[in-house]
C-alpha cells in the first residue's frame, strides 16, 4: 500500500436505535448513568464507556512487542502511537519526537537530504526544526503481522531505504513471544554512481500519560550504556505509578564506542540541536550545553568514573548508527526498542506480580540492555522461525489471498489485547500448566475492559488453541478453578435493576476481572447482566475443552516418518480420514471410531510432553530448505505441549458438573434447555425466550462430547446417562426448532421467520473437535447454512459486508429491528460460520461471505482495529475486539477439508470473489 493511499469508505462509531428498540433501552440506560456518575466520582472508568467511544482512527499499522509485557502501536506512515504499557489501559496519542530520521550525505560528506521517516503532515506539537520531507507516493507499507516492511525511494538521492519491523510473536516459542521488544533493521542500497553515507537515527521520548498527558520530566532518569556488542541510552520513568525503562540499542562494530553517537536532549527546548547536529555532523553527538562529554577512548566499556550524573532536565533520548556504501552498495543498520516494567502491582493488592519474561531476564528493571543484545542476536533466527510458519500458510493455493493476509494480521489482538501474562511458577505445582507458562489475560475489547470474557473467547480461542496452546490450556485451567468460587457480596445488575451475588457455584463466570482492579481475583466485572443465568457459558466451556483435546493429541501424535511432514502428505486426503491427521499419522483409531479402547492411563506425575514433533509445525513446514543462519544463536527453546490425557482428566469432572447443572434450565423436562425471556447469552441486547437455536445447538452438542468423554475416561455410568439425554435432547431439538429451512431463533412465535446466522454454533465446534458422527442431521446442516448464505449475507448489501445476525423471511424480508444486535454484523461469528461452511464443503460460498466482510473492512481502514459490529449504514461499534481472532477457525477448517474444486487464491470457477 502507497503511503499516500486513502481509504474509500469513511465511517465513525455511532449507535442509533430504532424506535422499538429505544423503549427496551430507557431503563438500562438509566441504571447505566447512574453507574457511569459513581465510576466518575470515584475517579475510576467504567469497564464500557458509552460516552467516550473511540472512533476508529484509520492510521494502524502493525503494533510491536511480544505477548503480555505491553505493546506499542505504529501508524503505518511511520509514527509511534496507541500505547498500552500498563497492561489493559490505552494512551490513543501520537507522539512526534518518537521518530527515526534519515541524514544521505554525498561523497563530500555534505547533507543533500534530511527528512523525518513519516509521510504524515507535520504533526502541529512537533519540534519546530523537523522537518517531514518523504514524498509519500514513492514509499509503500506491508504488513504481515508480527512483521511489517516500509520501502523508502529516495533515488534521487541515490538510497533506496527498506525499513524491516520484527517482534517476537512466534507459534510455540513461548520465552521469545513474551519479549517487550522490537527490531527495526534498516537495509540501504546505493544506486547511484557515488559514495553515499546514510545515518538513521533513532528518537525517544518520555510517554505522557495520565489525564491531562503531561509529561513529568522531573522524575526522570536518562544515561546511555556500552556492552561488548551492543551499545545504547535509556530512559526511566513511571507509568500508572510503576518504574518503566525504554532502551533504544544497535550493534556496534569492533572499535566503536557510543560516545560519539548518542545524545540526551529536551523536547522542548533542544530538539532543535538535535536536528541540526545531524544535519551538520550526520549523526548525534552529546550537546555540550546539556551535559559533559564523555572522555573518548578505545575500550568500549564505561567506567563508573566516566557516567554523567543523572540529569533531570531531559526526557528524550537518541541514537544513530551509520553505513558508507560505493556505488552499487548495500548495508544495513539495526536498531532494538526495549520498554521494560516487569512488575505490576494492583493498587488495592497486596500482591506483586511479575510478567512472564522476568522468567528469563529477571525482574529488578535493568532488563532493557540485555533483551535489546538478545533481541539484536536472535532476530535472524526469529525471521526464520515466522517465515517457517508462514511460508507454507501464503504458498498454500487453497488459502485466497485476502484470507493470508486476514490470518496473520488480526493476530495482532493476542498481543495489542490488553494482554497480561504473569510468572506464578511459585503458586502452582509442576502438575500445573501455570507452573511452567504462567497466567494469561486479554480483554475483550480496548473499549471493554475485562480479561477472558468467556463467551467472547469462545469464538477467539481458535488462535491460541492452535499457535499458543498451552495459553489456552492455562486459560481453560483459570476458569476451571473458578467453577467452584462463591462470593457473598452482591451488586445491583443494570439490565433488569436486580441485586445478585458476583459469582455462584458451578458456573462459569463471564470474564476475570477488570485492569483497573484486581484481574483473576476480583472476577465478573461485567454488571449489565446476572451471568450466573447465561445459558451459553457452562457450554462453551465444554466444547473447548474437547476441541483443545483433539489440538493437544495430535501435537503429541508421534511422528516417525519425514513423509509426514510434507505439505504434500499433508493434503493427502482420503475418505474417511478426511479430517484426522493423528489417524493417518500413526495408523490407530481415533476415538470416534468402535475401539475407543485407547491407553489413557495416567503417568504418576504427568508433566508436559517436551521436545514432540508439533502438529502445527508439521502443517506449516515449508517443503524449502531455509539456510542456517551463520551467526551463533541462542538456542532455541524445546517445543513443549501440555500433556492430552491429564488436560481430559483434569477437566471432566467439571463438565460433567456443569452440564448436570445445565438441566436446571430445561424446566419441561424434554431434554433441551430454555432461555429465560432476556439476553442470557452473549448477544445481550437480544432476547431468546424458550429453546432457541444458538443456545439449544451448544447444548445438544455439548451433551454429544461430555458422552464422549465419559467413554474416553472409561466412565460408563456417565456415559450411559448422558447418552438417553443425547437422544432425547436431538429430538427435541429437531421437533421444536427445525422448520423445514432452517432452525427457528426461538419458539415465540413473532420469531418464526428470524434467521439467525450463527444458530449452528454447536455444529461448528463438533466440527472444529474432528466429530463425524450425526448429532444434527446433515441435510439439515446444510439446507440451514445455505438459508443463511441466501438471507443474512446475500439479501445484506449484496454479501459485501458478511451475514447479518438476524434477517426476517418472507414476502417482506428485511434485517432484524428487533435488537441493537440482531441487526449487526459481527465479524467473529461471520468468519466461524464460513469454518463450519467450509467443513461441509461449501467453500464457494464461505469464501465468497468472510472474502467480501474482509474486504470492506479494509477499504474502511480498520486494519488492526477490527471492531466488534458494523451497521448497514457502514458504521461501526467497539474497536479493536477479540472476536474477529476466530479467522483461525477457518484455516483449521480449510487444512481439514480443502476445496474439492477448481480454486486458486479465492478464485473459484473463474470468479474473483
Amino acid at each position: 500500500m502507497l503511503l499516500n493511499h486513502e481509504y474509500p469508505l469513511q465511517t465513525k462509531q455511532l449507535l442509533i436505535p430504532k424506535p422499538n428498540q429505544i423503549l427496551d433501552l430507557v431503563p438500562l440506560s438509566a441504571r447505566y448513568v447512574k453507574y457511569y456518575c459513581a465510576k466518575r466520582m470515584q475517579k475510576k472508568r467504567p469497564i464500557m464507556d458509552y460516552f467516550n467511544t473511540i472512533n476508529a482512527q484509520r492510521i494502524h499499522g502493525c503494533p510491536i512487542g511480544g505477548i503480555g509485557g505491553g505493546t506499542i502501536g505504529r501508524g503505518f506512515k511511520g509514527e509511534f502511537c496507541r500505547f498500552q504499557l500498563y497492561p489493559g489501559i490505552y494512551e490513543y496519542i501520537t507522539v512526534p519526537e518518537c521518530q527515526f530520521i534519515v541524514n544521505i550525505r554525498n561523497e563530500h560528506n555534505v547533507t543533500i537530504f534530511q527528512s523525518v521517516l513519516s509521510t504524515y503532515n507535520k504533526p502541529k506539537k512537533a519540534p519546530t526544526s523537523w522537518e517531514w520531507n518523504l514524498d509519500s507516493s514513492q514509499c509503500e507499507y506491508t504488513a504481515l503481522y508480527p512483521r511489517a516492511w516500509t520501502t523508502y525511494d529516495l533515488s534521487k538521492y541515490g538510497i533506496k531505504l527498506v525499513c524491516r519491523q520484527i517482534s517476537p510473536i512466534i507459534p510455540h516459542n513461548y520465552k521469545d513471544s513474551s519479549l517487550p521488544c522490537a527490531v527495526f533493521v534498516f537495509t540501504a542500497k546505493n544506486v547511484c554512481n557515488e559514495r553515499r553515507t546514510v545515518n538513521i537515527t533513532f528518537t525517544w521520548t518520555e510517554i505522557p500519560v495520565g489525564v491531562n498527558k503531561r509529561k513529568n520530566s522531573g522524575k526522570l532518569d536518562l544515561e546511555r550504556y556500552s556492552e561488548e556488542n551492543t551499545c545504547g541510552v535509556t530512559l526511566e520513568q513511571r507509568v500508572c505509578d510503576t518504574p518503566l525503562t525504554f532502551t533504544i540499542a544497535k550493534n556496534k562494530s569492533e572499535n566503536e564506542t557510543i560516545h560519539e553517537g548518542y545524545c540526551l536532549w529536551n523536547s522542548l527546548k533542544t530538539s532543535s540541536y538535535v536536528w541540526e547536529c545531524i544535519k551538520k555532523n550526520g549523526k548525534l553527538e552529546p550537546d555540550p550545553s546539556q551535559t559533559a562529554t564523555p572522555p573518548k577512548g578505545e575500550k568500549d566499556k564505561i567506567d563508573d568514573s566516566d557516567k554523567p550524573k543523572k540529569i533531570y532536565k531531559n526526557d528524550s533520548i537518541g541514537l544513530s548508527n551509520s553505513i558508507s556504501l560505493d556505488p552499487g552498495g548495500c548495508d544495513v543498520a539495526e536498531f532494538c526498542l526495549v520498554w521494560d516494567m516487569p512488575i505490576i502491582k494492583y493498587k488495592k493488592d497486596r500482591k506483586v506480580h511479575k510478567r512472564y519474561y522476568t522468567k528469563y531476564f529477571g525482574s529488578d528493571g535493568i532488563a532493557g540492555a540485555s533483551i535489546a543484545a538478545y533481541a539484536l542476536r536472535n532476530y535472524k533466527s526469529w525471521e526464520k522461525q515466522l517465515a517457517e510458519w508462514q511460508d507454507p500458510i501464503l504458498n498454500n493455493s487453497n488459502i485466497p489471498d485476502w484470507l493470508k493476509s486476514a490470518l496473520m494480521n488480526e493476530l495482532y489482538y493476542v498481543a495489542d489485547g490488553g494482554t497480561i501474562w504473569f510468572d506464578v511458577s511459585e503458586d502452582f505445582p509442576e502438575t500445573d500448566p501455570r507452573h511452567d507458562f504462567g497466567v494469561f489475560g486479554y480483554l475483550e475489547g480496548h473499549e471493554y475492559r475485562m480479561y477472558n470474557t468467556y463467551d467472547v473467547h469462545f469464538y477467539a480461542s481458535f488462535a491460541l488453541a492452535q499457535l499458543w496452546p498451552n495459553l489456552q490450556v492455562v486459560l481453560q485451567y483459570m476458569y476451571r478453578d473458578a467453577i467452584a468460587l462463591e462470593t457473598s457480596q452482591c451488586r445491583q445488575s443494570l439490565y433488569d435493576g436486580k441485586y445478585v451475588k458476583f459469582k455462584i457455584k458451578e458456573s462459569i463466570p463471564h470474564d476475570l476481572g477488570d485492569p483497573e482492579d484486581i484481574p483473576f481475583t476480583n472476577i465478573n466485572a461485567y454488571n449489565i447482566h446476572d451471568v450466573s443465568e447465561w445459558r451459553d457459558l457452562n457450554l462453551k466451556y465444554i466444547l473447548q475443552v474437547m476441541r483443545d483435546y483433539r489440538l493437544l493429541r495430535a501435537y503429541s501424535a508421534p511422528f516417525p516418518n519425514e513423509r509426514y511432514y510434507s505439505m504434500a502428505y499433508i493434503d493427502d486426503v482420503r475418505e474417511g480420514t478426511e479430517n484426522d491427521l493423528y489417524t493417518r499419522s500413526t495408523e490407530q483409531p481415533d476415538e470416534k471410531s468402535q475401539d475407543l479402547s485407547v491407553d489413557l492411563s495416567l503417568d504418576p506425575s504427568p508433566v508436559p510432553n517436551k521436545e514432540v514433533p508439533d502438529i502445527l509445525d508439521l502443517l506449516y513446514r515449508s517443503s524449502e530448505v531455509v539456510q542456517e543462519c551463520q551467526e551463533i544463536e541462542d538456542p532455541k527453546e524445546s517445543v513443549t505441549t501440555w500433556n492430552a490425557k491429564q488436560y481430559l482428566m483434569d477437566m471432566y469432572p467439571s463438565c460433567a458438573a456443569l452440564l448436570r447443572k445445565g438441566l436446571l434450565w430445561d424446566k419441561d423436562g424434554d431434554g433441551l434447555i430454555e432461555n429465560g425471556g432476556f439476553p442470557d447469552q452473549t448477544y445481550d441486547a437480544w432476547v431468546m425466550s424458550g429453546p432457541s437455536a444458538y443456545c439449544g445447538s451448544l447444548w445438544v452438542a455439548s451433551i454429544s462430547v461430555v458422552r464422549a468423554m465419559a467413554h474416553i475416561l472409561g466412565q460408563e455410568e456417565d456415559e450411559r446417562e448422558f447418552s438417553k439425554l443425547l437422544e432425547q435432547a436431538k429430538t427435541s431439538f429437531g421437533d421444536k426448532l427445525w422448520n423445514g429451512s432452517f432452525y427457528k431463533f426461538d419458539t415465540k412465535p413473532s420469531n418464526k421467520n428470524v434467521v439467525m446466522a450463527d444458530q449452528l454454533a454447536g455444529q461448528w465446534f463438533l466440527r472444529a473437535s474432528d466429530w463425524n458422527e450425526e448429532v444434527f442431521p446433515e441435510a439439515n446442516v446444510r439446507k440451514a447454512l445455505q438459508t443463511i448464505y441466501e438471507n443474512n449475507c446475500q439479501k445484506f448489501l449484496n454479501g459485501r459486508c458478511g451475514a447479518v445476525n438476524g434477517f426476517v423471511t418472507g414476502r417482506r424480508s428485511k434485517i432484524d429491528t428487533t435488537a441493537l444486535q440482531s441487526m449487526e454484523v459481527w465479524p467473529g461469528v461471520t468468519f466461524g460460520l464460513a469454518s463450519l461452511m467450509i467443513y461441509e464443503g461449501m467453500h464457494e460460498q464461505a469464501f465468497a461471505m468472510a472474502g467480501g466482510l474482509y474486504n470492506t473492512l479494509t477499504k474502511m481502514g480498520l486494519a488492526f482495529e477490527t471492531p466488534e459490529a458494523l451497521y448497514e449504514n457502514g458504521n461501526h461499534r467497539s474497536i479493536a475486539y477479540m472476536r474477529p481472532l476466530s479467522i483461525w477457525s477457518m484455516y483449521q477448517a480449510i487444512i481439514a477439508r480443502p476445496p474439492r474444486i477448481n480454486h486458486i487464491n479465492g478464485q473459484i470457477h473463474g470468479k474473483h470473489l
